[in-house]
């Protein structure tokens, strides 16, 4: 995903985290290596808490692992727009999936690099009970920005998914922009409860912030 695509739906973050690797040569320093190795696995974060207005950038990991996304209890339904919490990963590797949990105020965002492992999904959760059904399209919701390809996503709660190109699967549906917002800069898919039944909702957005719902 280009980064000025990512800009036009999140607030800047403003922390790399970067891994690197050493080569040697020989015997010993084979061992060396391995035990460094070992180390920066170790190393791996596989927890994320975003708090209210924080922005964190994550590039070049190979999570084997599950990944999980928590967003802090202050980023509340009546936050305001720039108390946003964020996210961007690129040029990672998901092997285990990623778990979103949190109710509103977050954009979760997968780079064009990133990639999933068979059978990795994107799966999000509510952190307060019940809140999912008191969600509405007004809210800011959490919303998973997606650039790379393979992504599917599973829920139960209310959340938004939106591409700038690629396939993507929601619940076991594959929303394709090409075919539905051929002419748009990103297609969103809303999943939203009417009482119990849960509902999709399918937008044509702009970058100018011009939404058209569609059929």
């Amino acid at each position: 995903m280009k980064r000025n695509k990512w800009i036009a739906f999140c607030l800047a973050g403003c922390l790399l985290l970067a891994l690197c690797a050493c080569d040697t040569k020989g015997s010993v320093q084979s061992e060396a290596s391995s035990a460094d190795s070992s180390a920066a696995q170790t190393d791996v974060q596989y927890d994320y808490q975003l708090k209210a207005g924080e922005g964190t950038e994550v590039y070049d990991v190979v999570f084997d692992k599950m990944v999980t996304v928590t967003v802090d209890p202050a980023s509340t339904r009546d936050g305001a727009i720039d108390l946003r919490s964020e996210i961007f990963f690129d040029n990672c590797t998901f092997n285990g999936g990623l778990t979103i949990v949190g109710d509103y105020h977050a954009m979760v965002s997968l780079g064009s690099d990133c990639s999933f492992g068979e059978g990795s999904v994107v799966t999000c959760k509510e952190v307060t009970s019940g809140a999912a059904k008191e969600t509405t399209l007004e809210d800011n919701l959490i919303k998973v920005f997606v650039a790379c390809e393979g992504v599917s996503v599973k829920t139960e709660s209310a959340v938004g998914v939106l591409t700038d190109g690629p396939d993507v699967v929601f619940n076991g549906t594959t929303y394709s922009k090409t075919e539905l917002a051929p002419d748009t800069d990103f297609l969103g898919v809303y999943g939203l409860y009417e009482g119990d039944t849960f509902t999709y909702v399918k937008l044509a957005v702009g970058e100018d912030d011009s939404v058209e719902f569609l059929d």
